[in-house]
């Protein structure tokens, strides 16, 4: 087949799971339809059904997958939250029982009040793994005291084009999924604290897994 001919018949080919899918679902009843006349060594109502239960189950597997990791996600933010409330608290009685600038604060893990802030800097360390889910990828770089992130993802070094942000208030395990598989991305990340924002990191890139 001449390449002009795979492209044309790649372009009519689903290249996402579901309609991949359905595709050989159809192909199945036409080939059973065919009977007699589906030639030999052509793909088998077998052949096809056996491909199509075994993507069936990857799709449903990685659905689940994406499930719980969404819910995993959403508990994570629920007890940052609670985590951080408690350590609100925790400041308001160390105030009263060191006075905000107490070096005992220490002790507890809060800087005491009017310590120099380490200042907002241009990222350097910036490691990009697979995600737990194919179409996913793991971010991690250095923590800077006090600060958010901003994250951006785009499939061009430059970021002329802008595919994806959002803002992470964890330096670990920060997670972007719904990229396209076996598609390569460039992501970059800079710290913000109380509206000012740092220099973007240098991109680092990686292939989204299959």
């Amino acid at each position: 087949m001449r390449v002009l001919d795979t492209l044309c018949v790649m372009a009519r080919i689903k290249r996402d799971g579901p309609g991949l899918r359905d595709q050989l679902t159809q192909a199945i009843a036409g080939i059973t339809g065919a009977g007699p006349s589906w030639p030999a060594g052509a793909p088998t109502v077998a052949t096809v059904t056996t491909a199509r239960d075994n993507l069936a189950t990857s799709i449903t597997d990685t659905d689940a997958k994406e499930d719980a990791w969404k819910v995993a996600g959403q508990l994570k933010v629920t007890r940052i939250a609670a985590g951080a409330d408690i350590m609100v608290k925790i400041d308001e009685f160390t105030d009263a029982l060191y006075t905000p600038s107490g070096a005992e604060k220490n002790n507890f893990g809060l800087p005491p009040k009017g310590a120099p802030i380490e200042p907002l800097h241009k990222l350097v360390t910036l490691v990009l793994t697979d995600g737990p889910v194919p179409g996913s990828l793991k971010f991690d770089w250095e923590t800077i005291e006090g600060a958010a992130y901003e994250v951006q993802w785009s499939t061009v070094s430059t970021f002329a084009t802008v595919v994806g942000s959002a803002t992470s208030a964890s330096a670990s395990d920060y997670v972007i999924s719904g990229l396209v598989s076996g598609t390569q991305y460039w992501c970059r990340v800079r710290p913000v604290r109380g509206g000012q924002s740092a220099e973007w990191s240098d991109p680092a890139t990686r292939v989204a897994p299959v």
